[in-house]
């Protein structure tokens, strides 16, 4: 039923004015709506999870059907700081330094509201993962992208002098949506940036598990970062399990103890029977992580040879499970996008919602799926193609 509004004036509240609902998460949608293979949205398989962790999650609901304690149950807390003092060589209280959040997304949000004032400048790098570009808006942040587009490399100089005017750094690492793999001495600047101009920085590593380089080290290996840094991460794309929302946010005590306030009061805590779940995920053994990357690897080599089969440009990234690809046609990428899903039965997510304004010449497919589902989504776009 339509009927013109009751309110005398508008709804929505300044800091949603302008915002766009996902487009990834549209895109999606479409690929319902016309029964497309779904290459948008990062979800995996079903058969993707580990079945000891499916069923320590299935166990769990006999006796973990309630409220954790806000910051997480403590044994995955305890799993949480074991894992990345053996991986990472940082050390975490689990106690006051780890916080559990309804999956990584939440724990950015969190961070962000919780450490940045209205007006506070906010750099991240463009192409960027959309969610980032709201998280700064709900925080009153004033956005500061900067473009790496062009040889998707951080130009040191540029970052230097933004960062002036800035107060936190957002930085995904591998990167969605191009799954570059920033360089250690890319990092290194981003140390001594963050030193020199006091800047806060925000990690985004959920998927420092999928990476096809060996030149790979988190941020909070480098000196003199982590004591500055806020690590958000989870299960989601390690474990394949999207759906569980469980996010691991690791930060020194006093940007811990600020977070945690503004966690508390909007998700009290996470799912607690897949906080469980969790603890069985980390016990997992060194190889479930190096075939998980291997795995991903060989998915990737199979998009990126059918994509340029079917006369597409894709971009061969380093990490996480991304492939942006330029397309050989004057459409706009939002038109190309919606193309691909009711002419040719495949989605992808253009380009542009990875931008703060402005359209873009390249969509991104996603190679979370499993083997069969990418050949046949080729072989979609192979007997479709209209570009």
């Amino acid at each position: 039923m339509t009927q013109s509004s009751p309110f005398p004036h508008s709804v929505g509240s300044e800091r949603v004015t302008g915002m766009r609902e996902s487009v990834i998460r549209e895109m999606t949608r479409e690929a319902h709506k016309h029964d497309a293979i779904n290459l948008s949205q990062g979800i995996p398989d079903e058969d993707e999870t580990p079945p000891r962790v499916k069923q320590a999650a299935k166990d769990a609901i006999d006796t973990s059907s309630q409220y954790t304690i806000t910051w997480g149950l403590p044994e995955l807390r305890d799993a949480v700081a074991e894992r990345y003092a053996e991986w990472k060589g940082v050390s975490y209280d689990p106690e006051t330094e780890i916080t559990i959040t309804t999956g990584t997304s939440e724990g950015i949000v969190s961070t962000l509201l919780a450490l940045c004032d209205p007006g506070d400048g906010v750099i991240y790098f463009e192409p960027t993962y959309e969610s980032y570009i709201p998280a700064v808006q709900f925080a009153g942040g004033r956005p500061m992208p900067l473009d790496i587009t062009d040889g998707l490399e951080i130009d040191a100089d540029e970052l230097r002098d933004a960062a002036e005017d800035a107060s936190i750094l957002i930085l995904n690492h591998p990167h969605n949506p191009t799954g570059t793999v920033f360089s250690p001495s890319e990092l290194d600047a981003i140390a001594d940036v963050a030193a020199a101009e006091d800047l806060i920085v925000v990690t985004d590593e959920i998927y420092e598990h999928i990476v096809y380089t060996d030149d790979y080290v988190s941020p909070v290996e480098i000196d003199g970062l982590a004591e500055r840094t806020v690590v958000c991460t989870g299960m989601s794309k390690t474990y394949s399990v999207t759906g569980w929302r469980v996010g691991f946010v690791l930060a020194p005590e006093p940007l811990s103890a600020e977070l945690r306030k503004v966690h508390d009061y909007t998700s009290i805590c996470a799912p607690t029977p897949f906080q469980q779940a969790g603890v069985e995920a980390l016990s997992l053994p060194d190889d479930y992580y190096t075939d998980l990357a291997a795995s991903y690897e060989h998915r990737r080599e199979t998009l990126y040879d059918g994509l340029r089969s079917v006369g597409l440009d894709p971009v061969k990234p380093d990490g996480a499970y991304y492939m942006l690809t330029r397309y050989p046609t004057d459409v706009d990428d939002t038109e190309f996008a919606l193309r691909l899903i009711r002419e040719a039965g495949v989605a992808a997510v253009p380009g542009s919602s990875f931008y703060t304004e402005g359209t873009a010449d390249w969509v991104r497919f996603t190679f979370s799926r499993n083997e069969a589902t990418i050949e046949e989504a080729i072989a979609r776009l192979d007997e479709n193609r209209f570009w």
